[in-house]
């Protein structure tokens, strides 16, 4: 029994020396310090992070809003090219359309055909191959000129369907 006692004896002794070794590493002081450090440098963290995310954000909606200016300039100039386009198409269908009046203007009095009437011949007497414009029915003016040149002084085309014959 006496090394029973003598074991057990130092295992209290290892036991407490060992609590009170633990007690004496751990200063209160240094801890609090830690802590105090951790806590600084967590809040330098989050602020950088807070900073960068904020950069970030900046830079993409600098980017977006340089894109919507790119593509707001690019539909522009589109929108330019067209009405470009579209005067310059207009412009043209002027041009023809001029050149075909001045062409169907110069045609007849440069070239007579036989159907057309010159200025020293008397008129033909035909009736009209369509149907006019006044109500009255085909044939029903046929012995009457075609020309109102060639009326009696003093009346005018329209004046042909009250000549009584």
């Amino acid at each position: 029994m006496h090394i029973a006692k003598l074991c057990l004896a130092l295992v209290l002794v290892a036991a407490t020396s060992t609590h009170v070794a633990a007690v004496e590493l751990v200063n209160p002081l240094q801890v609090l310090e830690r802590s105090r450090r951790a806590g600084i440098e967590f809040d330098q963290r989050m602020k950088r992070d807070a900073d960068e995310q904020k950069r970030r954000e900046n830079e993409q909606k600098a980017q977006r809003e340089k894109q919507e200016q790119e593509q707001k300039a690019q539909q522009e100039a589109q929108r330019k090219r067209e009405r470009e386009q579209k005067a310059e198409a207009d412009a043209q269908h002027r041009r023809e359309t001029r050149a075909a009046k001045r062409k169907a203007g110069a045609q007849p009095s440069a070239k007579v055909t036989p159907g057309q009437h010159t200025p020293g011949q008397s008129a033909p007497m035909t009736a009209p191959t369509q149907s006019t414009t006044d109500g009255t029915a085909l044939g029903e003016h046929a012995n009457e000129p075609t020309n109102w040149h060639d009326e009696p002084q003093g009346r005018a085309p329209h004046d042909q369907g009250s000549r009584s014959l």
